[in-house]
C-alpha cells in the first residue's frame, strides 16, 4: 500500500538538510516509504578524489555502500548506461529503460552484487555530473525493490519527478557549505599557529575571527577590545587616533602601521593591517576586508625575520625563507647555505607547513607585501 507524503513538508526537508546533514536520512526514509520500494540509497561521488564517498541509505546495510564503492560501482550497468547516454541532471530512469532485462540478469553486477543482497527492480534520479572525468557515477538516488518484485512504475516516475529540482539543489548546496567548513577550518588552524594576536575583520569593521592570541588579548583588554562587534582601541591606549586611521585605510583596500602607546608607563606596540584580494576573501568568511595584527615595537622592518618571528621559523628556514623570495631556485638555495637539495625541501615544507601558503609564489609573494608594510613608528 503506498504511502502519500506531505510534498510542501518534504521540500521544506529537502532545503534544510544541506544545513542540517542529518535530515537527509529523514528525507530518504520517507521518499523510499512514498514510493513503495525496499531500500533507498542517497550517494555522490566527492569533487576530489581523497575525499570520503558519501552515502545514505534506507534500510540497506552500511557494508553494501562501501562494497559498491570499493569493487562494483565501475560495473553498475545502470549508472554506466545512464552515463553513456549522457543522461542530464534530473534524469529519472527505471533499471528495464536502461539495461535489457537479460543482459541484466546475466551481468557480474546482478549475480555476485546485486542477488546476493536481494536487490533487483531499480529506479533512479541522476542529482549531479561526475565530479571529475571519468568518475565510475555522479551523485543519483536509487529506489530498489528486491527479487520477485513489480518494476516501478508511472505513479513512483511523476512524484520523484515533482522532487528532483529540490533534490539536485539541495545536493550541490550540501557540497558547497561542506567544502567551505571545512576551508574555514583549515584557515583557522593556520592562524592560530601565529604567535601574535591577529584578527580578520570585515569592511564595516566588524571581528570575523580571532586566533588564540588576540583572544587572550581581547580577555586581558589591555590594547584592543570588541565594541558592537568591531575591532576597538582599549581605554588603556592614550591616542587612539592612529588606530582609527589605519582601520578607515583596511576598509578602503590600503595597508598600514600604527604606533600605539599603552598604559601609564608608554608601552608602546605595533598595529599592523594587510587588505586581502576579493578573490582570496570570498573563499573563506565572506566579506572580509583584511587582516590587523599586534607586534611589539621593537619588531624589524625586514619582512623575511617578521615571518619567522609570526610563525615560529628556525633559523634554518628564515635563512632558506630569504633566499627563495629573493628569486633563488630551491637548488640555488640549497647550494648557498651548503645543505643537501632533500634537506632544502625538508625545510621548505616545514615553512609551509607552519604558515599554510603551500607554494613558493606565495611565500615569495607574501614576503614582498609584507616588505611594504613598515612597523616601526615614525617620528
Amino acid at each position: 500500500m503506498r504511502t502519500c507524503p506531505n510534498i510542501d513538508r518534504l521540500i521544506l526537508d529537502i532545503h534544510a538538510a544541506p544545513l542540517e546533514p542529518d535530515r537527509w536520512q529523514q528525507v530518504v526514509e520517507t521518499m523510499r516509504h512514498a514510493l513503495s520500494a525496499d531500500r533507498a540509497f542517497l550517494f555522490s561521488v566527492p569533487t576530489r578524489r581523497a575525499e570520503e564517498f558519501w552515502h545514505i541509505g534506507s534500510e540497506m546495510d552500511p557494508a553494501i555502500g562501501h562494497e559498491y564503492a570499493q569493487e562494483f560501482a565501475p560495473e553498475d550497468v545502470w549508472m554506466l548506461e545512464a552515463k553513456r547516454r549522457r543522461a542530464q541532471v534530473g534524469l529519472i530512469s527505471t533499471g528495464e529503460e536502461l539495461v535489457n532485462r537479460s543482459e541484466f540478469l546475466r551481468s557480474r553486477f546482478f549475480s555476485e552484487f546485486l542477488a546476493r543482497h536481494d536487490i533487483d527492480r531499480f529506479l533512479n534520479v541522476l542529482l549531479s555530473d561526475a565530479p571529475w572525468r571519468n568518475a565510475p557515477v555522479p551523485a543519483s538516488l536509487s529506489f530498489y525493490r528486491g527479487l520477485g518484485r513489480t518494476a516501478f512504475g508511472d505513479h513512483e516516475r511523476t512524484l520523484l519527478g515533482r522532487l528532483a529540482p529540490h533534490l539536485a539543489l539541495a545536493l550541490n548546496s550540501f557540497w558547497k557549505t561542506r567544502a567551505l567548513s571545512l576551508q574555514n577550518a583549515m584557515l583557522s588552524r593556520t592562524l592560530d599557529a601565529v604567535t601574535v594576536p591577529l584578527f580578520l575583520i570585515d569592511r564595516q569593521g566588524r571581528v570575523v575571527f580571532a586566533n588564540h592570541a588576540a583572544e587572550t588579548e581581547l580577555r586581558t583588554g589591555e590594547c584592543l577590545r570588541i565594541l558592537d562587534g568591531c575591532l576597538a582601541p582599549s581605554r588603556p591606549v592614550r591616542d587612539p587616533r592612529g588606530f582609527l586611521e589605519v582601520l578607515r585605510n583596511l576598509r578602503a583596500g590600503r595597508a598600514g602601521t600604527a604606533a600605539l602607546t599603552v598604559g601609564p608607563r608608554g608601552r608602546t606596540v605595533v598595529l599592523s593591517t594587510a587588505p586581502l584580494p576579493e578573490t582570496a576573501a570570498s573563499t573563506s568568511w565572506g566579506g572580509v576586508a583584511g587582516l590587523v595584527w599586534l607586534a611589539p615595537a621593537q619588531t624589524t622592518s625586514n619582512p623575511v625575520m617578521r615571518i619567522a618571528g609570526l610563525f615560529g621559523l628556525t633559523g634554518a628556514e628564515e635563512r632558506l625563507l630569504g633566499l627563495l623570495a629573493a628569486g633563488a631556485s630551491l637548488t640555488e638555495t640549497a647550494e648557498v647555505l651548503d645543505v643537501s637539495i632533500h634537506t632544502a625541501r625538508s625545510q621548505l615544507k616545514a615553512i609551509q607547513h607552519k604558515t599554510g601558503w603551500h607554494t613558493q609564489s606565495e611565500l615569495a609573494r607574501m614576503v614582498q607585501q609584507l616588505g611594504v608594510i613598515d612597523p616601526c613608528p615614525r617620528e
